[in-house]
């Protein structure tokens, strides 16, 4: 499943313009082009819970896993790791979508993405609370982008948690001005060779990654229902910092045409 939320779209546009005059500064003098996007969660035969043992060695059952992102921007050069923007952006998708991690089928993004041809070695993907965008004064402040829901067993077999909550961008994470930043993937790897000829472009969300790190013990118990945890704890940063990687959660591809 993926929902899409439309935002000032014309805004957008005028704030890559910008970005490509000042920010940037792109003279890469690329043809311009334009091609579908799709996107959708982890590759498998079907949807569903989702098993797999994190490194940190607790054997995990996801339940829940859904992640709004965009909109995204691909760079020729590599951002520089604490800016809001930066690089040199090639090709654009303006549209935030929500996506169910759990779900493996590839749903069109609606707008697609343009931009000038290229090679594109890195991904900026916006982390935003769906419907967030504001005009011309930017994004809110923070909030939830997502939710995870699962049980985790530790490797010996002796302890089951139960757990579901939020995914929290907020600045109880960080101090207000650090907070754009932290409001996206800075610098996803890619390695794209965008060209006239007719491609698509495909994102995967590989929700695995999110909890590979996470201590499922540093979960507080609770009388009744599944433990979950607040902006404030510990699990929330690492989780948060999961998101935020720019290795193996977010794999974009190029491919034919269907």
């Amino acid at each position: 499943m993926i929902r899409e939320f439309r935002h000032g779209r014309l805004a957008l546009r005028l704030s890559f313009g910008l970005m490509l005059l000042n920010a940037c500064s792109s003279n890469t003098g690329g043809a311009l082009i334009s091609l579908p996007f799709r996107a959708g969660g982890f590759p498998r035969s079907a949807a569903g819970p989702l098993t797999f043992t994190a490194s940190s060695g607790w054997n995990v059952t996801l339940n829940e896993a859904h992640l709004t992102a965009g909109p995204f921007y691909f760079n020729a050069s590599p951002p520089a790791t604490f800016a809001y923007r930066s690089g040199t952006v090639l090709i654009q998708a303006t549209e935030q979508v929500e996506l169910n991690t759990l779900d493996p089928t590839l749903h069109d993004v609606p707008g697609g993405a343009d931009g000038e041809t290229g090679h594109a070695v890195a991904a900026q993907v916006g982390l935003y609370p769906p419907n967030s965008f504001v005009g011309t004064s930017g994004y809110q402040t923070g909030g939830t982008v997502g939710s995870v829901s699962g049980v985790a067993i530790s490797g010996d077999g002796l302890t089951r948690i139960s757990f579901s909550g939020p995914i929290t961008i907020d600045n109880s994470l960080t101090s207000a001005s650090d907070l754009p930043s932290l409001q996206q993937v800075n610098g996803a790897a890619v390695d794209l060779a965008f060209s006239q000829l007719a491609k698509v472009l495909e994102l995967r969300v590989d929700p695995r990654l999110w909890l590979d790190s996470v201590d499922f013990g540093s979960l507080r118990p609770v009388k009744a229902g599944p433990r979950t945890w607040s902006s404030s704890d510990s699990f929330m940063n690492t989780l948060v910092q999961s998101v935020r990687s720019t290795q193996g959660v977010y794999q974009f591809q190029l491919n034919a045409l269907p």
